[in-house]
C-alpha cells in the first residue's frame, strides 16, 4: 500500500511590498553581490529577482546625472572645410555592457536599445 504525507500549514504565497522589492533589488544590484545569495537570505526563488527586475525596469524613471568627461578639445581656429566628427555619447551599463550612441539619437530607440542589452 502507498504511503501519502498530508503536510499542513500556512500559505507558502507571501505579498511583498514595492519598498520590500525594491530593497531587495538593490542589494542584488550591488557589485560582487550574486542573487542566487540574495535570495536565500530573503528565502525566494532567484527567478522572483529577476521578474522584479522585469516589473521594475527603468523605462520611464526619472534621468540621473551622471559624471561626464571631456576627452577632447576643439579649437576654435578648426577649419571650416573639416568635416565635424559625429558627436558620440558612451553608455556604460550596470551589468557590465556598454553602448555608444549618437548625441542626436531618439529617445525612444535609445531606450530600446538598453533595455534589450540589460534583457541580454
Amino acid at each position: 500500500m502507498a504511503r501519502i504525507e498530508i503536510m499542513s500549514g500556512t500559505e507558502r504565497r507571501r505579498r511583498w511590498s514595492d519598498e520590500a522589492k525594491l530593497r531587495i533589488l538593490a542589494e542584488a544590484d550591488q557589485p560582487g553581490v550574486r542573487i542566487g545569495d540574495v535570495a536565500r537570505r530573503h528565502d525566494i526563488h532567484p527567478g522572483q529577482i529577476r521578474l522584479w527586475r522585469q516589473s521594475f525596469s527603468y523605462v520611464g524613471r526619472p534621468a540621473m546625472f551622471l559624471p561626464v568627461e571631456i576627452t577632447e578639445e576643439v579649437s576654435a581656429t578648426q577649419a571650416p572645410d573639416t568635416p565635424p566628427t559625429p558627436a558620440v555619447i558612451e553608455i556604460s551599463l550596470r551589468n557590465g555592457r556598454g553602448l555608444k550612441v549618437p548625441i542626436d539619437v531618439e529617445l525612444k530607440l535609445l531606450t530600446s536599445l538598453v533595455a534589450c542589452l540589460e534583457a541580454a
